[in-house]
């Protein structure tokens, strides 16, 4: 305790006699030239620097000294020693402490600069400056500044715009503040591929600041990542700081969601669909659409981000757009199988439906239907009303045709139910004429027959005309009553040719051949008569 109290009275004694010293010196060049020493001494400097162990530190100092003073002797000392050990030294560097030497210089280029750079620091000291022989003039104690030693390293800042938004360039900046200007920490972002462009700026009190600044490009990928800047110090310390990147932008990823899960629906179901995007503001308007099978869009009236729909058969699919103050993003297509019965069931022929008797036909029995149909049934038509089941199960197969018309229908089947189809008609044609006469043909004959029945009549009629009857009223009577019975006889052999000649086994050219024979006979009964 007694050295520690001689050590401070003879640091006291010290500074008291150089403090006199150059007072008495300074007093003398006054007297001798006066007007000299008019302006006072003053030193400026910081109270205190932070600074990061195994980096360098700059101690900013300036000084005021009386004007015509050119010449100046700069020393810099520790105070923590005993004595001061000197730092720094101008005129005679040797004068400097073993373990300051090639550590310290000065820095700046001005007249009244004593700033000092000490490199390497590894401990908390206090420093203060001698100029001529005076740290200050008017008082005992000089003024000294405290560099105080970390080993945790300054954290960069990250400044950027309080809004970002998709497609706008924004300027993001990164700094940190140091006290080594000849070798400052390096910056570097965790995005790349944008323009930067790095600066460095003094402060005040011996501190600066290194900056990098991005030119960024916002995109709604980043939206939620973390933007990193790292700080690398000379000693090879680190440090980082992160923000969490909030960016606008419009819908992206639009996308129908059916709430639970199926695409598989049965004709006739409920589904409740979602339209899902990634948007910042969250999407706040939404239109769907109904894409018809015929390709057709239909508008619907439901707005709202879910919807419930009834499906109808086949696919039904949907789409929608969702939309915020920034823009608008559709959706792609959401297709919904929906299964159902067999539909539109009918029976398809190979060829023409006028076929040969005897002929081989090959019939399909086509359906619409989801799953498809896997089970058939064919039914034969019979002219007399009858229907005869075929015992053919498969969707296609080959029948025979016979005489006249033939007409098949058939039964298609699936899991969910069975459809019907209509009657397929085939027109079966004769063997014997290679035809079947047609109907117009038959009824075209009857007419004709009639005509010449007609004909002969009127012949007739014409010839007893044109006779004189001799015979008295009794014969006339008879005479009457005979042709009476032979006019009833063409009849009935007129009526008989006509049935004949609808039968459709007996060829048109027979038909006309016993017509002629009946007209034959009348003339011939006529003749007699007239003889």
């Amino acid at each position: 305790m007694q050295e520690e109290g001689q050590y401070w009275l003879e640091r006291y004694r010290m500074r008291r006699y150089m403090h006199l010293k150059w007072t008495i010196l300074m007093v003398v060049l006054e007297g001798g030239f006066p007007g000299s020493y008019s302006q006072d001494w003053a030193i400026t400097l910081p109270e205190s620097i932070r600074a990061l162990r195994g980096s360098c530190v700059e101690i900013p100092c300036t000084f005021t000294r009386p004007r015509g003073n050119k010449d100046f002797s700069l020393v810099w000392y520790n105070e923590d020693s005993f004595p001061d050990k000197i730092i720094f030294s101008q005129q005679d560097p040797s004068d400097v402490s073993e373990g300051y030497r090639h550590r310290t210089s000065l820095v700046g280029n001005e007249p009244n600069s004593c700033s000092l750079r000490i490199n390497g620091v590894q401990e908390s000291e206090t420093y203060y400056p001698y100029i001529n022989g005076n740290c200050n003039i008017f008082s005992d104690i000089c003024q000294t500044v405290r560099v105080q030693v970390s080993d945790d390293p300054n954290v960069p800042v990250i400044k950027m715009p309080s809004i970002l938004t998709e497609g706008k360039r924004a300027f993001i900046s990164c700094s940190v503040e140091h006290t080594c200007p000849p070798r400052p920490p390096t910056l570097q972002w965790n995005r790349a591929g944008y323009k930067l462009t790095d600066r460095q700026q003094s402060l005040k009190d011996g501190v600066w600041k290194a900056e990098t600044v991005m030119e960024y490009l916002p995109s709604y990928r980043d939206h939620g990542a973390e933007l990193e800047c790292e700080a690398t110090y000379p000693n090879g310390l680190r440090s980082q700081r992160r923000v969490t990147l909030n960016i606008r932008y419009s819908p992206k990823n639009t996308v129908i969601i059916i709430s639970d899960g199926k695409k598989e629906r049965k004709e006739g179901d409920a589904v409740s669909l979602i339209c899902a995007s990634d948007a910042n503001p969250a999407a706040n308007a939404f239109t769907w659409y109904n894409n018809k099978r015929d390709g057709t869009v239909e508008l619907r009236e439901e707005q709202g981000r879910s919807i419930t729909v009834t499906v109808g058969r086949g696919r039904e699919t949907f789409s929608c757009t969702a939309r915020n103050p920034l823009g608008t993003g559709n959706s792609t297509l959401s297709e919904l199988q929906v299964f159902y019965s067999p539909k539109n069931v009918r029976v398809i022929s190979d060829g023409k439906k006028e076929r040969k008797e005897g002929d081989a036909v090959s019939l399909t029995c086509a359906s619409d239907a989801n799953p498809a149909a896997n089970a058939f049934t064919w039914y034969n038509n019979k002219r007399d009303g009858t229907v005869e089941l075929r015992e053919e199960q498969g969707r296609s197969i080959t029948v025979t045709v016979g005489r006249g018309r033939e007409t098949f229908s058939c039964t298609a089947r699936n899991p969910l139910g069975t459809g019907n189809s209509s009657v397929l008609d085939l027109q079966v044609l004769s063997t014997q004429t290679g035809e079947e006469p047609p109907i117009g043909i038959i009824l075209g004959g009857g007419a004709g027959a009639v005509l010449v029945i007609l004909l002969a009549l009127g012949l007739y009629l014409f010839l007893r005309k044109s006779h004189k009857v001799e015979a008295s009223g009794d014969r006339r009577v008879e005479t009457n009553i005979q042709l009476n019975e032979n006019i009833y006889i063409v009849q009935e052999k007129r009526d008989t040719a006509i049935y004949e000649n609808s039968q459709p086994l007996e060829s048109p050219y027979a038909a006309l051949q016993r017509r002629d024979t009946d007209v034959y006979e009348v003339l011939k009964l006529q003749q007699k008569r007239s003889q």
